[in-house]
């Protein structure tokens, strides 16, 4: 999301941020603004899972993959429990938390969390947009905003300009982030290829990164999705579907059966005038729109998983409610609860 527009991609408010980006035009981007917290709460209260209904449940989601008890070895009578190393207890991972236990955290420093309902996704709490944004910026750029080298990661210098052109600020040029545990570890190896020197914020997710590959071995794949914390730019509201919109693109980067039916709804059921107002939206918004799949995924975060009118509503898309609620309605049948 991004300054110039409410949506949330989670990006700055703009046309239509993500929780890419921010508020759509007349809010932070990514998320559009220009609606009052009024209307948000209004939405918010009316249930945080309203887009659920009626959707198919999926099979149940994977344990976490922590260490097992019953693989130590039992101790011999009379002899004190052997006590795990500090290392080891380190190796279990980010601690496993609900959407609202996420929400109720006010982080003072970086904080990866697992989520409950799919623990293949990874969220990083930070406590401001500046912290999020000098953490993942730089994968942006290479991943997926438009007019930037794919093969190749910018340095300080290019990022600014990248950042400036875009009309953002390094705490919006995205509100919020979402990405493969693959595409962030190709990003690392590239930075490291071409001497990069990451910035404090960076390092943490690159060490964090290799802590969850351990817990989601290769060729798993997982996903990190990023939310700021509560500051000028981010209220309650913004937070709660900052969060709720990343939370949707981490389901479709790890349930396959979910992304198979997003990908086929857009090719099926979407005009192709209304893919094509789609991706004229998130190139307002700053994404690549020759990335199909960028646009299948934000098409569906921001239909389904972002009920704050500041980010985004029907006519960001050129859309009316109707036809919007009939999209909703084919895309939430297979949509994880």
């Amino acid at each position: 999301m991004s300054d110039s527009d409410p949506t949330v991609r989670v990006a700055p408010p703009r046309a239509a941020p993500r929780p890419g980006r921010g508020p759509v035009a007349g809010g932070p981007s990514g998320l559009p603004l220009a609606l009052g917290a009024v209307v948000v709460a209004g939405a918010v209260a009316a249930g945080g899972v309203w887009w659920w209904r009626g959707s198919v449940p999926l099979e149940p989601p994977p344990k976490p993959d922590l260490p097992s008890a019953s693989l130590a070895p039992a101790a011999r009578p009379g002899t004190p429990a052997p006590v795990a190393p500090a290392a080891s207890l380190a190796e279990i991972g980010p601690a496993i938390a609900t959407q609202a236990d996420i929400l109720a955290h006010r982080a003072n420093t970086p904080t990866m969390f697992r989520l409950d309902v799919n623990p293949r996704i990874f969220v990083a709490d930070f406590p401001n947009l500046d912290q999020q944004g000098a953490a993942f910026n730089r994968t942006a750029a290479l991943i997926e905003k438009a007019g930037l080298p794919r093969d190749r990661v910018l340095d300080d210098a290019a990022l600014s300009a990248a950042i400036t052109r875009s009309g953002d600020t390094p705490g919006t040029y995205y509100y919020g982030h979402n990405y493969r545990g693959r595409d962030l570890e190709r990003f690392f190896a590239l930075a490291e290829r071409d001497g990069i020197r990451l910035t404090p914020e960076e390092t943490w997710l690159r060490q964090e990164i290799a802590r969850i590959r351990r817990l989601v071995p290769a060729p798993g794949e997982f996903a990190v999705i990023s939310v700021p914390g509560l500051e000028e730019r981010v209220d309650d509201a913004m937070r709660r579907a900052i969060l709720q919109h990343e939370i949707g693109h981490g389901h479709f980067f790890t349930d396959a059966r979910f992304a198979a039916h997003v990908e086929r709804i857009w090719r099926e059921d979407f005009t192709e005038m209304e893919r094509a107002a789609f991706r004229a939206f998130l190139a307002r918004e700053g994404y690549d729109p020759a990335i199909e799949e960028v646009m299948i995924n934000e098409a569906m975060a921001y239909l389904i998983f972002t009920p704050d009118p500041r980010f985004f509503t029907p006519s960001h898309a050129g859309l009316t409610d109707a036809r919007a609620d009939a999209l909703r309605a084919v895309l939430r049948q297979v949509a994880p609860r």
